[in-house]
């Protein structure tokens, strides 16, 4: 059956929710969402249970179409079981609203097909019609307050659920996309922010395993969303936080990752500039995991006519010579390296072995500026010569000393340790291939994208994605 093909219900959808009686009713209190007719034979129904039915058996079905609802032509292309909606929990940030299309004839959600057993996100204001887009049925409300702070052009695209991080040119929050279920951390960047097309020109030209992936950004008026892959396992300063401390084998898993996406962005010639265990992103909540760099709002292409000199980053992770202009803000700017990442890399390294970092306290800046730390601590943990030397190598105050990334990966300390390499390849294979959809779709490209299943690791309370300080 075509879209041409006019199935007319018994009443025009515009004389929806005529009733005043069908209005006025009090909602629920237990309920999450609400189901409004578009046909004045239904009527409003409270979603409580996680799951319904909607189709015209009489049997199993939560709301029943019937010949009162729709002609005889329209009822006989109804299936028993129609489409069925149904939300999953999403770790700590609440749930997520799915419709699923089990009718031979359609469902439609905003006028568009979604097609026999696909799942697309159910959102708010969201409208559903059967067998043809003219037979509205029910316009879904629901009852999260946040999904209508975001644009309506991000709406349109995305469920935005719960937020993730915030930081100083905007918020991160979970979001959706509607037509796949796909899951993504959404950034959102303040229009007023000097940086606000930086981040997503930068992270198109990128192509690492080890450096999260960017899907879209949607321009607005006020803003700019980034979509980027959520990575389930939350930041490297969480893991810190919640382990004390990691041992020297999990350090190197995850500190030869960010080594390999950092030395892939010097070979580019671009500056990361804010490194801290706040924007490395896991793929699980553990050290044994596929590693991810992300948040490149402060970074920078290095050319002939663009040099490194703005005073920025997180204090405890930044390197002595990006304090120079902030000390002679009467002078010309003093140009600093993309060696400002290998200090950084550092101070991560020192972090994750001792649980402590290097420069903190009071006079952080005096001590950063003379490389002054305590080694001896990291010897209490019996931590390798080949660890404290490769720290000694990047906590140099002078930068022309200082290792870059090529002998940062070259060093002994990561070069020989040949059974690490070979895990962390294998982790990389294995996350990949759980990326791809299953090969059963394979012979439908649409389809394929459609029928992308829920996130299942959300399942667990491993939401969270990248912190900003």
């Amino acid at each position: 059956m075509g879209d041409s093909d006019i199935l007319t219900p018994l009443i025009n959808s515009q004389d929806s929710l005529s009733s005043q009686d069908q209005i006025s009713k009090p909602e629920n209190t237990n309920a999450w969402g609400r189901l409004y007719p578009e046909n004045e034979y239904l009527k409003i129904e409270d979603l409580v249970k996680d799951n319904y039915n909607a189709g015209r058996q009489t049997n199993g079905v939560d709301f029943q179409f019937t010949k009162q609802c729709f002609s005889l032509k329209v009822m006989n292309h109804i299936s028993k079981i129609h489409f069925t909606i149904n939300r999953e929990k999403i770790g700590t940030l609440g749930y997520v609203v799915f419709i699923t299309d089990t009718s031979s004839n359609g469902t439609f959600l905003n006028g568009e097909k979604i097609g026999k057993d696909n799942r697309w996100i159910l959102s708010n204001n969201d409208k559903i019609a059967v067998v043809s887009k003219a037979n509205y049925v029910y316009t879904f409300t629901d009852k999260r307050s946040d999904y209508l702070n975001c644009h309506p052009k991000v709406r349109k695209q995305f469920a935005v659920y719960g937020i993730l991080g915030r930081g100083t040119f905007g918020e991160v929050r979970l979001a959706f996309e509607k037509k796949t279920s796909k899951c993504f951390a959404l950034k959102k960047v303040n229009r007023e922010s000097c940086i606000v097309l930086r981040e997503p020109d930068i992270l198109s030209s990128l192509s690492h395993p080890n450096i999260v992936n960017m899907e879209n950004f949607i321009d607005t008026t006020d803003a700019i969303y980034i979509s980027l892959e959520y990575m389930p396992g939350g930041t490297l300063k969480q893991l810190i936080e919640n382990t004390k401390r990691l041992k020297e084998s999990e350090s190197k898993i995850i500190l030869y990752q960010v080594a390999r996406a950092v030395q892939y962005l010097h070979n580019r010639s671009i500056a990361h500039r804010d490194l801290k265990p706040g924007n490395i992103l896991l793929s699980i909540k553990s050290p044994i995991s596929v590693v991810k760099l992300a948040d490149f709002g402060l970074s920078k292409k290095i050319t002939e006519n663009t040099h490194l000199k703005t005073f920025c980053g997180s204090l405890a992770y930044l390197a002595p010579e990006v304090f120079s202009n902030r000390k002679n803000i009467t002078q010309s700017c003093i140009k600093y390296t993309n060696k400002v990442d290998s200090w950084s890399f550092g101070v991560i390294l020192y972090e994750c072995l001792s649980g402590y970092k290097p420069f903190a306290g009071d006079h952080i800046e005096e001590k950063i500026c003379k490389g002054v730390y305590n080694i001896t601590k990291l010897k209490l943990f019996n931590i390798s010569n080949g660890a404290q030397d490769i720290i000694k190598q990047l906590l140099t105050v002078d930068y022309n000393m200082r290792f870059d990334f090529d002998k940062i990966l070259k060093h002994i300390w990561f070069e020989k340790d040949m059974l690490m390499k070979e895990k962390v390849g294998n982790l990389i294979a294995e996350f990949s291939n759980s990326l791809k959809p299953s090969n059963k779709f394979s012979s439908n490209k649409e389809n394929v994208t459609k029928k992308i299943k829920f996130c299942s690791c959300l399942t667990q309370d491993t939401c969270s994605e990248s912190e900003r300080t």
